[in-house]
């Protein structure tokens, strides 16, 4: 028993020496292990103060890189709007030189046209001074042209005064002759069988027709400036051709003795009017005799008034 005990206690001495020693191991080992704990724990504070760093780095990092993000983007859109503000620029510039190429036109364009508006000013002044010369000279010539009228009217007045004169003193010298009547330019005379008496079928001027023509003549030539005009008419006897020919060898005759009495050949005309202008009507020998005639036309005409103005009025 002693030795169990003894063996208990040594077992237990040994136990205890072991225990000990396994308790000093044991309690090195933990304060080793308390050390490297608490190294460890340092070193975990240390990478926690590390992480925590690098995670607010990281954070911070995120921050600059997100600003940075931003501050691109906002640099894009500032590119983007430079590029814009730039294309707007260029474009306002475009058209900053297209308005300023218009406004150099218009320039010229008005410029052009006030040249033309002053050449038109000019040109109109000219005008309105060649018309203002004009119309003094219209004026006058106006003011010249009513004193020729004037005096062309006066002249004219006192021509056609002269005239009916001439045609009163002829008309009633040729009224001491022959049945005379006045026409607008002249008279006429007419020369039935009582003045001139021709045969039937005859041409011939007897010595009384003679006498007759020569007075007329003589009348004549104290006038200037007329025509003399001889129609030779027949009877109803006969055809119409062939009296227009004897009625014109009629007239013919009467001509020839009134040139050969002084009467100037220009002024003669004659026509031969046949049997279509009967004195009167009827196939009498009385009637017949009477249509078997000439009459003397002496007309005046405005071609001669400018002779009649160098006639003196008192003649």
């Amino acid at each position: 028993m002693q030795r169990f005990t003894f063996i208990a206690i040594l077992t237990a001495v040994l136990l205890a020496v072991g225990g000990f020693l396994l308790w000093q191991h044991l309690s090195a080992r933990i304060a080793a292990l308390d050390g490297q704990i608490e190294e460890m724990g340092r070193q975990v504070a240390a990478a926690e103060s590390r992480a925590t760093a690098a995670e607010e780095r990281a954070e911070s990092a995120e921050r600059e890189a997100a600003a940075a993000a931003r501050h691109a983007e906002e640099a894009i859109t500032r590119e983007q709007r430079s590029a814009e503000q730039a294309s707007q620029a260029e474009a306002a510039r475009q058209q900053a030189e297209d308005q300023e190429r218009l406004a150099a036109q218009a320039r010229q364009e008005a410029e052009a046209r006030a040249r033309e508006e002053e050449a038109a000013r000019a040109a109109a002044e000219e005008r309105r001074t060649l018309a203002e010369q004009r119309r003094e000279e219209a004026a006058a010539e106006a003011e010249a042209a009513r004193d020729e009228a004037r005096r062309a009217r006066e002249e004219t007045e006192r021509v056609k005064r002269r005239l009916e004169q001439q045609l009163e003193r002829l008309e009633r010298s040729l009224n001491r002759i022959a049945s005379t009547r006045r026409t607008a330019l002249g008279v006429v005379m007419t020369l039935d069988s009582s003045q001139i008496e021709f045969d039937f079928d005859e041409a011939q001027l007897r010595p009384r027709n003679r006498e007759v023509l020569s007075q007329i003549a003589g009348v004549l030539l104290t006038f200037e400036d007329y025509g003399l005009q001889i129609f030779g008419h027949t009877d109803d006897v006969g055809s119409v051709e062939y009296n227009e020919e004897l009625s014109e060898r009629r007239a013919r005759a009467v001509r020839d003795y009134m040139v050969e009495a002084g009467i100037a050949p220009d002024v003669v005309t004659i026509m031969g009017m046949g049997k279509s202008s009967p004195l009167v009507e009827g196939t009498d020998p009385e009637s017949r005799q009477r249509n078997r005639r000439v009459e003397l036309a002496i007309v005046f005409s405005e071609g001669e008034y400018e002779a009649l103005r160098e006639t003196p009025a008192d003649e």
